[in-house]
């Protein structure tokens, strides 16, 4: 018993010098300063791994609806906005830049303008439609029949202008002269007023009709409606008698002669 009291008491005492010389030792006051160097990058650490996973979540998202994919014009004359004139062909490519689309949703596709189907050269073609400003909406899917993962929508913007209506007096063989007067080569000068009526030095005024100098209706007050053109001048169909009347010139007067009654009328300027 004396003995075990003893080997405890020689125990204690070596534990409490042990003790006393390590407390002596630098590496001790290493090691804590070492603690309380890494004690705030480990909380950091902490932190970051508890925002992984929202990050991941964030991220994976924008991967999958293409986020690095989407829809772009082809080349520099595919322009977006594209403007032009009703009735214009048209033609639009484009692809998708990152992942190749299997297959396109095309919306709001105004009448005249169709899209070939084709994943691997995509095109909007046809006839421009009437006057006005129109957003084609293309989305690009990963996979064939408009499945899996898609781009952001992109917006085709088309602004059509009407067409103007064809000038009449536009032939080669008209030319333009000073204060609204033309000569033609065929029907003589006069006075455009540019809605239809004409002042002709020989005729006086009469309203013209048509788009093509080839077939022409013109009123007359004196005869009424008369048919003619480039290829028929000087020969007129009167409409009110359904008859073909030759014309010929004569000073300060206009003279038609009557295939039905042989005969030449004069008839004044109007």
């Amino acid at each position: 018993m004396r003995m075990q009291l003893k080997m405890n008491s020689k125990a204690r005492i070596f534990c409490m010098t042990l003790a006393m010389l390590l407390q002596r030792l630098p590496i001790l006051h290493f090691g804590k300063h070492l603690s309380n160097f890494f004690a705030p990058i480990a909380a950091h650490v902490k932190t970051l791994r508890a925002h992984l996973p929202a990050a991941a979540a964030t991220i994976l998202p924008h991967a999958l609806t293409g986020a690095t994919t989407y829809v772009k014009a082809f080349d520099q004359i595919d322009k977006n906005p594209a403007t032009g004139t009703e009735g214009d062909e048209y033609t639009f490519r484009f692809y998708t830049h990152g992942h190749e689309a299997q297959s396109y949703l095309i919306s709001d596709l105004p009448n005249g303008l169709t899209f070939n189907g084709d994943k691997n050269s995509p095109t909007i073609s046809g006839t421009l439609p009437s006057a006005g400003e129109y957003q084609i909406q293309i989305t690009g899917y990963r996979w064939a029949n408009l499945q899996g993962p898609s781009t952001s929508t992109y917006k085709l913007v088309l602004q059509i202008e009407e067409a103007k209506a064809a000038f009449l007096w536009s032939d080669l063989t008209t030319n333009t002269l000073t204060a609204g007067f033309k000569s033609s080569t065929w029907f003589g000068d006069f006075y455009d007023n540019g809605d239809g009526w004409a002042y002709h030095l020989r005729h006086g005024w009469l309203f013209v009709s048509g788009t093509n100098e080839s077939a022409l209706w013109m009123w007359d007050e004196k005869l009424g409606w008369l048919y003619t053109g480039s290829s028929l001048f000087p020969f007129f169909y009167r409409h009110s008698t359904s008859e073909w009347l030759y014309y010929r010139e004569r000073e300060n007067a206009r003279q038609f002669w009557d295939y039905t009654k042989e005969i030449w009328t004069t008839y004044e300027k109007n």
